[in-house]
């Protein structure tokens, strides 16, 4: 496979780490909306979403369904197949879809959409990112049909799950202000515990793709040589 027949390694590790961000932030999300969803009447700062329960309700279904299925996508993008980047950018629409609307009846009625409209920001920004994709001279380079091979999968692995596990460990410090102590409290040794997991994997992962690059720098040109 010559240099021209190579999927581009920066541009499918950049759509790995914006579509895990973007899975991390959609199952979050669909999570974290379930206080409002099952249990507005219960706080004074969202009693005005009551009537709208049966839609945060549906919000939250929708988000987690497209927060698991993304989860698979991204082991599509890894592994390369003709529906993978067609089923990438449906997971990031009902991401996007699912938060828009959470942050414009957010908005509206309680005059805050915090954290949600984050989400919506980040979404966004991977569907924009994922759209500018399918300029030609950059489509042909990003071969989503193709496996990555070597290093390349691991490197963008390990990126996403340390991001994602740096995001987990933190989310308590940056939902307090929009979400319920009790229900912070209730989740934050879980939080804490995957956190760290998914933390010290993406850094597990990234250290042994790094040492493996040092350690083996001729066997890596012999071989991408012999191509």
């Amino acid at each position: 496979m010559t240099d021209q027949q190579r999927p581009s390694k920066l541009g499918r590790i950049v759509a790995l780490i914006l579509m895990g961000l973007t899975v991390f932030v959609t199952l979050m999300g669909g999570i974290g909306t379930t206080c409002v969803a099952l249990g507005a009447e219960n706080y004074d700062s969202m009693v005005g979403l009551v009537p709208y329960k049966p839609l945060y309700q549906a919000l939250v279904v929708l988000s987690i369904a497209a927060g698991i299925w993304g989860i698979r996508v991204m082991i599509a993008l890894v592994q390369g197949g003709k529906t993978a980047y067609h089923d990438a950018l449906l997971v990031i629409v009902a991401g996007a879809v699912t938060s828009g609307i959470q942050t414009f009846v957010s908005q509206s009625v309680r005059g805050s959409s915090a954290p949600v409209n984050m989400r919506f920001a980040v979404t966004v920004f991977t569907l924009i990112v994922f759209l500018i994709f399918r300029i030609p001279s950059i489509w042909r380079r990003m071969m989503f049909d193709t496996r990555l091979k070597g290093g390349t999968g691991k490197t963008a692995g390990g990126a996403a799950f340390a991001i994602a596990g740096l995001l987990t460990l933190t989310s308590p410090l940056w939902v307090t202000q929009t979400h319920m102590e009790p229900w912070i409290s209730g989740i934050r040794l879980p939080l804490m515990v995957v956190g760290l997991v998914l933390a010290v994997a993406g850094a597990v992962i990234l250290a042994t793709d790094v040492r493996a690059s040092y350690s083996h720098p001729q066997a890596t040109l012999v071989s991408t040589a012999g191509r």
